[in-house]
């Protein structure tokens, strides 16, 4: 189980975060686009779930072939990786009905029956995909990249845990502790921590945790009347961005 990846600061240009993809690589391009990212030069971060709801989810998955792009497995990756190992384990029809439909039609059985080459690459990264990447900025600094949330108080506790406990690999895929408003949260050892999973109206500081999903998997989705994300939007951040961010 490869727990964490640590990468070291970026000498050469600039290192971004992004928050849920969904399959939606058109829009991260264009998200690039507009901070003026160089893949020669620059690298992005991916907090997971590149699949899943958007068409594109198979040129999503293979972004992590990029030299540039890095990315933790998120929940929908899981999913996937659930299936490759043990089909039968697999609520296939729920797995379509939230968003699998987009990219695998009637099921993944058929899908990867097609796509022999994207289904060794799956499994290479059911094996291989971090669960929570350790990124250096550059000035002494680290910051933490995970899914969901970080649900444990100490960073250094990860390694040693995941591996032996399924119920905190589940929290790191699955938890969703922003939904409440009182929610704050410090994890001792790392100076912030990344996150996705549950969309956002706009980038959100909780304790030393940045949530940075903004609602690509509500992209052509009718909005819902208590829905509080009216903008959905794919959103990539310079890491030095993220230190300046308010408190919520």
């Amino acid at each position: 189980m490869n727990v964490i990846q640590h990468v070291a600061a970026n000498q050469r240009g600039r290192d971004f975060v992004v928050g849920d993809i969904h399959g939606w690589y058109g829009p991260l391009m264009a998200e690039l686009e507009a901070v003026c990212f160089d893949p020669a030069r620059d690298r992005l971060f991916s907090v997971g779930d590149l699949i899943n709801r958007g068409p594109d989810s198979e040129r999503c998955l293979l972004l992590t072939q990029e030299p540039w792009f890095f990315a933790v497995r998120g929940n929908h990756e899981q999913i996937l990786f659930n299936w490759l190992k043990q089909p039968e384990a697999v609520d296939v029809e729920t797995w379509l009905r939230y968003g699998g439909r987009a990219w695998l039609g009637t099921g993944p059985e058929h899908y990867f029956a097609r796509h022999a080459k994207l289904r060794q690459h799956a499994e290479m990264l059911a094996e291989q995909m971090p669960w929570v990447i350790e990124l250096e900025v550059g000035d002494g600094r680290r910051i933490g990249i995970s899914h969901s949330t970080f649900p444990l108080d100490e960073w250094e506790d990860l390694a040693l845990r995941l591996p032996f406990e399924p119920a905190l690999q589940e929290a790191l895929l699955w938890e969703r502790p922003i939904k409440q408003s009182e929610f704050v949260h410090h994890v001792e050892g790392i100076d912030l921590t990344v996150h996705g999973h549950v969309v956002v109206p706009r980038v959100e500081r909780r304790g030393n945790g940045i949530y940075i999903d903004t609602g690509a998997a509500l992209f052509e989705q009718p909005l819902k009347p208590e829905s509080r994300t009216h903008n959905p939007r794919i959103t990539a951040i310079e890491l030095s961005e993220l230190f300046v961010i308010s408190a919520h």
